[in-house]
């Protein structure tokens, strides 16, 4: 099956509809999988797709930079990523700076969507408007290659998300060790002491912004009751700033 399409989503009870929806929009062969790692690697190799697209929260915040692992793995391989949740604008340009050759956001509208889908399928470049308006901003993109580059933002996030070392390790692929060691050159270059301060100093420069923190685990989805103190704090902010946050 070579020259086939690899979708790679985590929403397995949607893996036929999301088949039937590409193949009807002209893609060939396509293949529609929640593997990854090893299992991912040898499917790419036996099947030798010609377009490897990859939901944007498939890696949860890891995403971009797991991207980048595969551009390593495959250079020549065609990655696209393809945001059809509300994943943070501010890491798209991220999937472009580690090797995607496109990025395609369905919440710039139908219309913009299927125009990059389509173009994605001639094997082509597309990158959303917005994506490029970020990218444009950067005169310079950030290098990839560095280690501090590819493991800082995701770390900061992680830990921002409420993840432990080890929970950290496990998204990113990495040991405890290593993610001890992200996470020590995160406190000596922004000069701070543990973590409850790093993740403060986040939020007041706004590294991390209230759309990053969606990576948790499935526990945290269930709705919670909240006390009442919160309650009200929430509907004052609402009133005076119109948001919950």
């Amino acid at each position: 099956m070579a020259g086939a399409t690899i979708f790679l989503s985590r929403a397995t009870m949607l893996h036929r509809e999301t088949k039937e929806r590409l193949e009807k929009l002209g893609f060939e062969d396509v293949i529609v999988t929640d593997i990854d790692k090893d299992a991912l690697n040898f499917l790419i190799r036996k099947e030798k797709p010609k377009l490897l697209m990859i939901d944007s929260a498939f890696y949860q915040a890891c995403t971009p930079y797991m991207t980048g692992e595969l551009h390593r793995l495959f250079p020549k391989l065609n990655i696209a990523a393809i945001s059809v949740y509300d994943y943070p604008q501010s890491l798209a340009p991220w999937f472009i700076w580690h090797g995607a050759t496109s990025y395609a956001n369905l919440w710039e509208g139908y219309e913009e969507f299927h125009k990059g889908l389509e173009i994605i399928k001639q094997g082509k470049s597309y990158i959303s408007p917005k994506t490029q308006e970020l990218i444009d901003l950067h005169p310079e993109w950030p290098d990839t290659k560095s280690k501090v580059t590819k493991r800082m933002q995701e770390c900061l996030i992680l830990l921002c998300c409420g993840f432990e070392p080890q929970r950290i390790g496990e998204e990113l692929g990495i040991t405890k060790k290593t993610v001890y060691n992200h996470i020590g050159f995160l406190y000596e270059t922004f000069h701070v002491r543990n973590r409850e301060e790093m993740v403060a100093l986040a939020w007041q420069m706004g590294i991390v912004t209230q759309s990053d923190i969606r990576f948790y685990g499935a526990d945290n989805n269930k709705k919670k009751s909240l006390p009442e103190w919160a309650a009200i704090k929430m509907r004052n902010n609402e009133r005076i700033y119109g948001y919950a946050g």
